[in-house]
């Protein structure tokens, strides 16, 4: 029998449903595993639950004690330890995103809708914008690279940041959580779409559209670029254009 839901949703939620054991975010390709088995009267507990991606979840499985060919099972204890230190990470990282969201100054600029073209200075305001409001919104930095180029930050936001592929419509941005979030920055060139992760797993895309760069001839700098939130939770833009 599958765990109850209240279970799973207390679990998918502490792991940000990524992996408890290869930490790769899964979305709807995780599975909730009992790590005492059922057939051993294994409870359907939050304590009993580990998320697993199905890979791990299949190595986890795999193991035959009655041939096991040198191999090492996943003891139970082993699996609750590897699962509890993943939730402490996540945990902490969760709350040092939103301290960096909640200490930011109002005074930067904002803008609360969940779509639309933003154009500034992004030498002023340390290069800090917000986009969104409530659990949908994104502290952004931005700093000079170049007139082709931008730089985009995570330090002091309560974002990561990717890449889509060059050339890509919106729209072909169907799984952004496949990305690359791991780097601290991220350089998206004129016409490439940056992608944003909150700290509580929303997601947001930009496509850039001007880079003025005032050591090269302009009277300022500025940046110019729409924006797109996902409102449902998902990560999938094909619908958000």
């Amino acid at each position: 029998m599958p765990f109850p839901l209240n279970v799973r949703l207390e679990a998918l939620v502490a792991c940000q449903r990524q992996c408890c054991l290869c930490h790769e975010r899964k979305h709807t390709r995780i599975q909730c595993h009992h790590i005492i088995p059922e057939a051993e009267n294994g409870p359907d507990s939050f304590d009993n639950c580990i998320p697993l991606c199905p890979d791990c979840h299949a190595e986890v499985m795999a193991f035959n004690s009655k041939h096991p060919f040198g191999g090492t099972p996943y003891h139970p204890q082993e699996l609750k330890r590897r699962r509890d230190d993943w939730y402490a990470v996540v945990n902490r990282r969760w709350h040092e995103l939103a301290t960096h969201l909640h200490r930011s100054p109002l005074n930067y600029p904002h803008n609360k809708s969940s779509r639309g073209t933003v154009s500034f200075n992004y030498s002023h305001y340390d290069g800090f914008y917000r986009l969104g409001e409530g659990t949908h919104e994104f502290l952004t930095h931005w700093t000079k690279s170049s007139d082709w180029n931008i730089q985009c930050y995570r330090d002091r936001t309560n974002v990561s940041v990717a890449l889509a592929p060059k050339n890509i419509r919106l729209q072909d941005i169907t799984d952004a959580s496949l990305l690359h979030f791991e780097s601290r920055v991220q350089r998206p060139q004129l016409g490439q779409f940056v992608v944003f992760e909150n700290h509580l797993s929303r997601y947001a895309a930009a496509k850039i559209l001007k880079i003025q760069d005032d050591t090269r001839g302009p009277a300022e700098d500025l940046l110019v670029f729409d924006y797109w939130i996902l409102e449902d939770g998902s990560d999938d833009f094909s619908n958000a254009a």
